[in-house]
């Protein structure tokens, strides 16, 4: 009988998508100590099919695609602010509902916790602009994806590489002809648990509940973003990305998922979505004439049906061409994964004891400072100097 899915948790990247595989229903996402979901395999249940690793894309081999790559944005220049970069995915979500189809796709609950969702018409996709550093729980979403496509219905699937990934080990045939997945350049996902204490953090300190969070506020600019917590009272809390502790800390790469550094194949020309989605970052240098701080896409068109979606959509964007060489100086998660923060494991050991801590956490992504400096090179020093200097310290 097993316990999990993937024998080195590693491995594992919280898709999903083995719990509609199993056929007995024996498999839940439960999080772990740092917060991350990972599968629980139910051993009463659990048949030993061994259906559920079978079918795991992780290690699969991954097509070679030779994308068309534009630049985008949005015509309607308030979708345009109150997206991410550009908005595209909202002008290709517009067009599935238009064809009487169901776009899935991340938003917050009301206790804001990323989930993905099912919009069925336009008024609910404006939850799903924006990006959500945070994990989404994305299992229930892909079998209600399943059973819409099966019963003839079109569907548009966004997600991380990873989650689209793990979609399309349960769709074929048929069914994959009416799907339209979009994925983005992604540089990795945070924990869930992380951000649930960040957010009890704040509401602590200020006495007052977090109702709303935006993670690429634009009211600075779309390449200098907020983050942005709004409490109940409509008072916020904003911070820039080197200030503001959770944003800055998943930029730094403290508290990412521990299978995001090893998804070099779901970079570069291995996307397996029909549509990847990016910031356009670079454009100052790349396509200065369109580039006015408001958000520019960069979209990479995988598939035949990712063209056609482009075409479906183009009188709702601009788009232009650009060129790909030397883009990943501005964005390197374009082609590598990142790496993850040296001090990790000591931010999840305090986190383990203490919860979140704002102050430890600039602290412990701070350089070094002038004592620790110094103390570092006496370390060096042959022993006799070392011992002078420490007795000249203490005097």
């Amino acid at each position: 009988m097993r316990e999990t899915v993937r024998s080195r948790k590693e491995d594992c990247t919280g898709c999903g998508a083995c719990v509609g595989t199993c056929p007995k229903d024996a498999i839940t996402m439960a999080p772990d100590a740092e917060g991350f979901c990972y599968p629980s395999v139910d051993q009463a249940l659990c048949i030993s099919c061994d259906l559920c690793e079978k079918r795991c894309p992780v290690g699969k081999p991954k097509p070679e695609n030779k994308p068309a790559v534009f630049g985008a944005m949005n015509r309607d220049e308030e979708i345009r602010m109150e997206s991410s970069s550009g908005g595209v995915f909202t002008a290709l979500a517009q067009d599935v509902i238009g064809r009487g189809g169901v776009v899935f796709g991340a938003v917050f609950d009301e206790a804001l916790r990323v989930e993905h969702v099912g919009a069925f018409d336009e008024s609910e996709l404006a939850g799903m602009r924006g990006s959500k550093y945070v994990q989404s729980d994305c299992a229930e979403a892909m079998e209600h994806a399943v059973s819409l496509l099966e019963r003839g219905i079109p569907v548009l699937f966004s997600g991380t590489p990873c989650q689209i990934d793990g979609l399309l080990t349960r769709v074929k045939g048929k069914s994959r002809e009416l799907l339209l997945t979009v994925d983005f350049v992604c540089h990795g996902v945070p924990s869930p648990g992380v951000f649930a204490a960040y957010l009890r953090e704040l509401e602590q300190k200020s006495g007052k509940r977090v109702t709303r969070y935006a993670f690429r506020d634009k009211r600075k600019g779309w390449k200098d973003f907020s983050a942005v917590a709004t409490f109940e009272d409509g008072t916020e809390h904003v911070g820039s990305q080197k200030d503001e502790p959770f944003l800055y800390g998943f930029l730094q790469n403290l508290y990412l998922r521990p299978s995001c550094v090893n998804c070099s194949g779901l970079r570069g020309n291995g996307h397996v979505a029909d549509l990847t989605l990016s910031d356009l970052w670079g454009a100052q240098e790349v396509c200065p004439q369109r580039d006015d701080d408001r958000g520019l896409s960069l979209v990479f068109a995988n598939t035949q049906a990712g063209r056609r979606a482009l075409e479906r959509a183009a009188g709702r964007l601009t788009t232009f061409r650009v060129e790909t060489d030397g883009l990943s100086r501005f964005n390197p998660s374009l082609i590598a994964p990142v790496q993850a923060h040296p001090k990790r494991e000591a931010f999840f050991r305090h986190f383990a004891r203490e919860g979140f801590d704002s102050q430890r956490v600039m602290k412990l992504l701070s350089g070094p400072g002038q004592f620790e400096r110094l103390a570092a090179r006496v370390a060096h020093l042959p022993a006799g100097a070392a011992r002078r200097l420490r007795a000249m310290l203490r005097r």
